[in-house]
């Protein structure tokens, strides 16, 4: 009797690398030469020792193994691999009948459990079954990257539009979002929320798109209305980005980048936590890059100076624990994750 799955499960299992443990070498061989037809790879060892080594040297989508075989049988070989991979399915093929065996693979997680003697069309009908939930996982995973590159190109063409706009400050956006996801890392964020920090990051000067691009050259400091004029591009940017649908609250980003933690920032004088964090990350991010770089009116004031600036308003303007980790980038320098951008070459150097 063949297996009843389709040809998409089947060109499925063509894709899985598959780990297949048997101590017999008269079934080894002869499932060997059934199993390898099957899967893009397949690897064979003789005990569990051979197994767990094999396992630990290349990553497998599923486990076919034995259970009574000299040196270290099936089960204590699944359970050092449940240890390192508590999603890999495992299936048991055996011969015996010992309810103490089938106890020890219910508590270990066994996926599926084969009786033998073996029908191999019967273990490959187990084999989707157990690798059913890995394949809709994988499909899920791979809809989230496409969905997450369709975010990254969207935002880099909302980035580049207002930098292609407003030259002197071309790259700044990039260069905040790179410090702002450093001080993600050094904080331990989780990826999922480092990824919304970057993204915000690159377009949280969108805003600027309503400013008359006069303003954002002036050779001169902005006199009181040009500048509450300029103080609008938070509330425009993420006006731009109402009923865009993101998983991360990259609009109030957008609208908090200038809050400070006194509630001297704008547009809604928010403080402390009012403030999202990942808003407090790119605030501190914000000043450092924009005190580093030259602008229109004035040159560099430099990243020691930027260091200066946070570490004297760390608790007043800015967040300490967001001050804390951006010096600690600042201070590893050239040997840290911010060695290329321009800014840190020398990020201490007296006379930056």
């Amino acid at each position: 009797m063949k297996p009843s799955i389709t040809a998409n499960e089947q060109d499925f299992l063509s894709t899985l690398k598959v780990l297949y443990v048997e101590d017999e070498q008269e079934v080894r061989e002869a499932m060997t030469h059934f199993l390898s037809r099957r899967f893009a790879r397949l690897d064979v060892a003789a005990n569990g020792q051979e197994g767990l080594a094999l396992f630990n040297s290349h990553p497998y989508d599923l486990v076919i193994t034995d259970i009574k075989m000299p040196v270290m049988d099936g089960l204590e070989m699944a359970a050092n691999i449940k240890t390192r991979s508590l999603d890999t399915p495992i299936i048991v093929v055996t011969a015996y009948n010992e309810t103490d065996y089938f106890l020890r693979a219910i508590e270990l997680g066994i996926d599926r459990y084969v009786k033998k003697p073996l029908d191999p069309n019967e273990l490959v009908e187990a084999i989707q079954k157990s690798t059913q939930s890995h394949r809709h996982r994988k499909e899920l995973e791979d809809a989230n990257k496409n969905l997450l590159n369709v975010y990254q190109t969207a935002i880099g063409a909302l980035a580049r539009a207002i930098e292609i706009r407003d030259p002197y400050t071309n790259g700044h956006q990039k260069r905040v979002s790179q410090i702002a996801e450093a001080i993600a890392l050094e904080m331990g964020l989780p990826a999922s929320q480092i990824t919304g920090i970057r993204l915000g990051a690159m377009i949280h000067d969108i805003g600027k798109i309503s400013v008359p691009i006069d303003y954002l050259t002036m050779p001169r400091k902005l006199t009181n209305l040009e500048y509450a004029l300029v103080k609008t591009h938070p509330q425009s940017g993420a006006d731009i980005l109402v009923g865009v649908e993101f998983p991360w609250p990259i609009a109030e980003m957008v609208l908090q980048h200038h809050e400070r933690m006194d509630g001297s920032g704008y547009p809604r004088g928010l403080k402390k936590e009012e403030i999202l964090l990942e808003a407090r990350i790119i605030a501190v991010a914000d000043v450092v890059d924009a005190m580093s770089s030259s602008r229109p009116y004035r040159a560099a004031l430099g990243i020691y100076m930027a260091a200066v600036e946070i570490r004297e308003n760390s608790g007043t303007l800015y967040d300490p624990s967001v001050v804390e980790c951006c010096l600690k980038l600042i201070e590893r320098g050239e040997s840290g994750p911010l060695a290329c951008l321009p800014c840190f070459q020398h990020p201490l150097a007296e006379g930056d």
